[in-house]
C-alpha cells in the first residue's frame, strides 16, 4: 500500500498582500513508504501550496487525494481532521516550540492530542524513543528556550514523529541539519517523506526529485 497518492490535483490561489497568485495544475504522483521525495526549484510559493495540499492542510479545487488507501477529500470535516492528525507529521520553516516547556513536554503534548489516550507510561515511552532517535534524549528536562537552534530542530523533528506517522511533510526546514536523520527515519521505519528544499541538499538523500519553476 502506498501511504499517499494524488491524481489530477489542481488549485488556484488569488494574489494577496503577502503573496502573488499561485496555482497547481493537474498534479499526479504516488509516494511510497521509505522514500524521500524532494521538491525543489525556484517556485517556492507553489511548492509550499502543493505540500500543504498533499499534507491535508489546504484543500485543492479539484482532484483526488488518497491517504492510507482512503479518499480524504470527500470525508466529513471531523473525520478528515482525525485522519490527517494520525497519518502525518509536519515540519515547517520555524520549529514552533513552546520555550517555557521542557523538551519532553513539547514532544509529549502532541502525542496526547493526536492519539487521544491518557496513558502516561505509553506517552513517556514514545517520547523517549523519539528523543533518542533525534539525539536529544539527554535534554529531556531542559526548557526549550535554553537550547541552541540545532537542538531545537531536533526536538521539532521528535515532536513530528512521536506518533509514528506514515508520512512526514517538511515545508522548508533546514535541510542540511535534518536530512541525514530523516533518511534514517525513512530507511528504518518506512516513513514516506515529502521535503521542500534546495536541490543540492536533497540530491544525496532523496529517492526522487520534483522540480517546480514559475509558470
Amino acid at each position: 500500500m502506498s501511504p499517499l497518492r494524488c491524481e489530477n490535483i489542481s488549485c488556484r490561489r488569488a494574489a494577496s498582500n503577502e503573496t502573488r497568485s499561485r496555482f497547481i495544475e493537474d498534479f499526479s504522483a504516488v509516494f511510497e513508504s521509505g522514500d524521500i521525495t524532494g521538491f525543489c526549484g525556484s517556485d517556492t510559493e507553489e511548492m509550499d501550496l502543493l505540500l500543504n495540499i498533499l499534507g491535508m492542510i489546504e484543500r485543492p479545487d479539484s482532484g483526488r487525494l488518497e491517504v492510507l488507501d482512503r479518499e480524504v477529500l470527500t470525508m466529513p470535516a471531523a473525520e478528515s481532521m482525525r485522519h490527517r492528525d494520525t497519518s502525518f507529521g509536519y515540519l515547517f520553516t520555524h520549529p514552533h516550540l513552546l520555550p517555557s516547556f521542557t523538551v519532553a513536554e513539547n514532544v509529549a503534548m502532541p502525542f496526547f492530542r493526536i492519539c487521544g489516550r491518557d496513558d502516561e507510561a505509553e506517552a513517556r515511552e514514545c517520547t523517549l524513543k523519539a528523543l533518542e532517535f533525534t539525539g536529544v534524549a539527554d535534554l529531556h528536562g531542559v526548557p526549550v528556550g535554553e537550547l541552541h537552534e540545532p537542538a531545537n530542530w531536533r526536538v521539532a523533528l521528535a515532536r513530528a514523529i512521536v506518533h509514528s506517522p506514515a508520512v512526514l511533510i517538511a515545508v522548508s526546514p533546514p535541510s542540511p541539519l535534518l536530512l541525514p536523520l530523516v533518511r534514517r527515519l525513512a530507511d528504518e521505519f518506512g516513513t514516506a517523506v515529502l521535503w521542500n528544499g534546495e536541490k543540492t541538499d536533497l540530491e544525496p538523500f532523496a529517492n526522487q526529485l520534483v522540480e517546480m519553476t514559475p509558470r
